[in-house]
């Protein structure tokens, strides 16, 4: 049996459908102005775009025979018209446009202010639709065209400019305008084409529209009971699959929900929160307790007990990250968002619960992170200033013990002279690695500062060379570089020097008796290679990733080669630094190849970017 209000709401039902058809229609009326209007406004834009060529070409075709500048800066002026309606399309095609990019532009092309927003939405509304997709691709046709035009009128100024006044090229450019003329104001016919069908075309939708609301309005009576009930089936049906979307989305991101009842102090917890919690059943209500129970860490049972205290009394959404201790020994670490509910039956507090236990993992190892770097940094200082303590009393003895190897007035008997070679070789070691040191702590800290220009690539390979003779003729190793010729390369020269007096001693050091060192150069690009070669003991491949480690020797520290382990790490630094790069190929018992790729001095990196053209 029906309530007495059914026929009323039945009736307002049916004026609220009038009203929303009438409000339908004349939105289909505005719409159709709108599109219209639109419409109308690219047509007239068209008008400005194809007299604006038009001009283009006519002044173009005057500079060609009057060779006045007055003439081609008329042609530069009567392009921006088209070049502005570029400017606004290229706009609308991105996903957010600027509006004031666009009005610029359509403005530029000669379209009226007012006209601008509706032309705006014509074409993010329609520029996938048929019609309106065909104008589109004549406008772009159409602006490449004009790039043409644009184009050939800077080759004919820069000719004529250049006194060109009737080479065969020049004739051929201007041979060229009239077919570009003819073309562009095809395209201008073809786009009004398509804009006059778009307009036939919206004026049909509009009539067909409006038909099919008045037949809407004939058959509302009938309809509106069916669709009614129909709507409320379709309501309850998606009311339950929000449900399921919801219950889904939480079991995704494993969030848990829970229930207190304040007032009997009994809490329902949902199977997600009660796992939170280390609990096996989550079926019926629980002591409240559980909540701040004894799986809580008890450094958090304070504040977990205060924050729902908080929510029960005050209507706020109270937030608290704490932890559980699970009973396999482990902890997790859970966030709540809680807030309270006034009901019926009394108050309640409803939250949700979550699984942080990552996220403040990550958050420690971000801060492990920062403190291992403060760490490193605190260890660089300190080598630094070791370093520095350290060279200042060892120059003081290298330098008496210099002075008592050259005194003529108490010379030393054989054997005190051999003493104090030991001395001295041993202090000039370990110059050499204080040297080091600060070389890295320099570089590691920032502090190091190189003064790269350009330089000949044959003087600083010199240099490294003549300082590692005295070691190769000792090793008797051969040392010869091949290729060199006349390259140049942009570096820090003292710093390259000592790059390579590295690399060549390692060469030479690492070599056999009477074996043999060589440096190869190249050109290659923009880069000029340079290879240090040598046919020594080689590298095992699993030992290769442990180049760069401080200190690291890889296993020759047992040997009678000298060095400290920090040469090839310096190197590595200082080349990078220099925008440089290396590379290191070994193979046990037959050698190892170092390769260095420097950038060419200035120059010549742009010669060689030429010739690459």
């Amino acid at each position: 049996m029906a309530r007495p209000d059914d026929g009323s709401r039945i009736r307002w039902l049916v004026v609220s459908l009038w009203l929303v058809v009438v409000a339908l229609l004349a939105g289909l009326s505005a719409f159709s102005a709108d599109t219209l209007s639109a419409a109308r406004a690219y047509v007239g834009g068209e008008s400005h775009w194809s007299k604006g060529q038009k001009d283009a070409i006519y002044h173009l075709f005057r500079y060609t025979e009057s060779h006045a500048e007055a003439d081609y800066q008329r042609h530069l002026a009567a392009l921006a018209v088209s070049q502005g309606d570029r400017l606004a399309r290229l706009e609308l095609d991105k996903p957010v446009p600027d509006m004031a990019v666009v009005r610029r532009g359509f403005l530029q092309g000669g379209n009226h202010p007012d006209d601008i927003d509706a032309m705006a939405r014509l074409y993010r509304r329609f520029r996938h639709v048929g019609f309106m997709a065909d104008a589109i691709r004549t406008w772009v046709e159409g602006d490449a065209q004009i790039d043409e035009l644009s184009a050939l009128g800077r080759n004919v100024h820069a000719r004529l400019q250049a006194g060109d006044t009737d080479s065969p090229e020049l004739r051929l450019l201007v041979g060229r305008i009239a077919p570009l003329s003819e073309r562009l104001t095809e395209l201008g016919m073809r786009f009004s084409d398509s804009l006059g069908e778009a307009s036939r075309i919206t004026r049909r939708l509009v009539t067909t529209a409006t038909l099919v609301l008045g037949a809407l309005l004939a058959g509302v009576g009938v309809w509106l009971t069916m669709r009614m009930h129909q709507a409320q089936r379709r309501a309850e049906q998606a009311l339950r699959e929000s449900n399921e979307r919801l219950a889904t989305a939480a079991e995704g991101a494993h969030i848990g929900v829970f229930d207190w009842d304040v007032d009997h102090d009994r809490v329902q917890l949902d199977a997600r929160a009660a796992a939170h919690h280390g609990l096996a059943d989550a079926s019926g209500p629980r002591d409240g307790a559980q909540l701040s129970g004894e799986r809580i860490d008890p450094e958090d049972v304070p504040a977990l007990r205060a924050a729902l205290a908080r929510a029960a009394q005050a209507d706020e959404l109270v937030a608290l990250r704490y932890r559980v201790r699970l009973p396999d020994g482990s902890v997790r670490h859970l966030e709540m968002n809680a807030r309270r509910r006034e009901q019926a039956s009394g108050r309640r507090v409803v939250g949700l619960l979550w699984d942080v236990s990552d996220d403040v993992e990550a958050e420690q190892l971000r801060l492990d992170k920062q403190a291992a770097e403060r760490a490193n940094q605190a260890k660089t200082q300190f080598l630094s200033r070791v370093s520095h303590e350290l060279r200042t009393p060892l120059n003081a003895v290298l330098g008496f013990a210099q002075l008592l190897q050259t005194d003529g007035r108490e010379p030393l008997t054989r054997r005190q002279a051999e003493r104090l070679q030991h001395v001295l070789d041993s202090g000039q070691h370990l110059l050499e690695l204080i040297n080091e040191l600060l070389d890295l702590t320099s570089i590691e800290d920032g502090a190091l500062a190189l003064s790269s220009r350009d330089i000949p690539l044959a003087a600083v390979l010199g240099a490294s060379l003549r300082q590692v003779e005295p070691l190769a003729s000792s090793m008797r190793v051969t040392l010869s570089i091949d290729g060199v010729q006349a390259l140049a390369v942009h570096a820090d020269p003292r710093r390259l020097e000592q790059v390579f007096t590295n690399l060549l001693s390692n060469a030479v050091k690492y070599n056999r008796a009477g074996g043999r060192a060589w440096v190869q150069c190249e050109k290659d690009g923009t880069q000029a290679v340079v290879t240090v070669h040598d046919d020594g003991v080689g590298i095992e491949a699993g030992k290769l990733a442990q180049l760069y480690q401080p200190f690291n020797r890889l296993g020759a520290e047992n040997s009678q080669v000298p060095g400290s382990g920090l040469g090839l790490v310096i190197t590595q630094q200082l080349l990078q630094r220099m925008g440089a790069a290396m590379h290191v190929e070994s193979e046990p018992g037959r050698g190892t190849r170092v390769r260095v790729g420097l950038p060419l001095a200035r120059v010549k990196r742009r010669e060689a970017a030429l010739e690459g053209r």
